[in-house]
This record gives structure tokens, C-alpha cells and sequence, in this order.
């Protein structure tokens, strides 16, 4: 698996090299997901979507058979889909980061291992957003509640970053 992710080999690569090493065993592409899912306890979604990243097929297009955007068939002459992505849910990916000790430590560096200085910005936690986060009640809705943001040790400061898929028509905002 670390040479298929390492030397980012495809699938086809993959199932070429029983052949080339022969008398080597070497698992299936199959083998090595289903081993990889279950050594990290992480179940990826699959969800097909367009070849050209005009849609995914989820929500009101979970049914359609082609894309509406550019009209190419949802799947090949198979039956398979055209293009697939792999989701991995957020929800137990913290848990399981929470389950492994180092990095559940690693993860307290904000309120352990960093030290904040108002003169140099070295991380996320020296920003003028966060900084203030520290001083404001968490409120749900329109109520607050009684702790500051980030004040438990175990918090979490997510980000997003987003890979330039576009979802719209012109596909010149993501």
C-alpha cells in the first residue's frame, strides 16, 4: 500500500504487478482497501460524479443518468460509473484521531504547546480571528452559553480547503 501511495500507482498498475514479480505475492487492489479500511477503522463513501467535475450525483441528482451540465452519460457501457470520489466522514476520522494517544497529544498543541506571540504570526492560533475567538462566548443560535471558544484543552479549530470543484454551471466559482 505505501508504494501505491507513495508512487501514486493506479489501479491498473497495481493489478499488472503479480506479473512482474512473479512468485512475489502481491494483494489486490481489493485486498489492500478493504485491509486499509479495516486497520483504520475509516469507511469511505463513494460518490459517483461527472468526469469533468460538473456535478456529483447526490441530493436532487442522485438519480439522474446523465449530467445536466455536460450530458455525458453518469456510465460507461458496463454499467460502471464514469468517475467516482471517495468521501471519508469527518465525524469518525475525530474519533479515531481522538482514539490514537499520539495524536490526541498532538492535537493539544494549541492549548499546551503553542505560545502565542503578538508580534509574529506562526500559526492559525496567532491570528487576529482566533485570538478573539478566545475572548467571546460560544453561542448556539440565540442563546450563549457559559464557556469561551477553544477554552477545553480537546477543542477543535476545523478548516476547510476546497480542491476547485465546480458545481455550477460556469464553473468560474467554487
Amino acid at each position: 500500500f505505501a508504494l501505491k501511495t507513495d508512487e501514486h500507482l493506479t489501479r491498473r498498475t497495481m493489478e499488472k504487478l503479480p506479473f512482474a514479480f512473479p512468485g512475489t505475492h502481491v494483494p489486490s487492489p481489493n485486498h489492500l482497501r478493504t485491509r486499509v479500511t479495516f486497520l483504520s477503522g475509516l469507511n469511505p463513501v463513494l460518490y459517483d460524479c461527472c468526469p469533468n467535475s460538473c456535478c456529483c450525483y447526490t441530493g436532487p441528482h442522485a438519480n439522474l443518468k446523465a449530467c445536466p451540465y455536460c450530458n455525458i452519460s453518469r456510465h460507461d457501457s458496463h454499467g460502471k460509473p464514469r468517475a467516482q470520489f471517495s468521501y471519508l466522514p469527518l465525524i469518525p476520522r475525530l474519533q479515531a484521531y481522538q482514539a490514537n494517544e499520539a495524536m490526541a497529544t498532538a492535537m493539544k498543541h494549541r492549548a499546551h504547546g503553542h505560545i502565542h506571540d503578538p508580534n509574529i504570526i506562526s500559526d492559525i492560533y496567532d491570528s487576529t480571528l482566533y485570538q478573539s475567538k478566545l475572548r467571546q462566548r460560544v453561542r448556539v443560535h440565540d442563546q450563549e452559553l457559559n464557556h469561551r471558544h477553544f477554552s477545553d484543552p480537546r477543542d477543535v479549530a476545523l478548516g476547510l480547503a476546497t480542491d476547485g470543484f465546480g458545481p455550477f454551471r460556469r464553473r468560474n466559482k467554487t
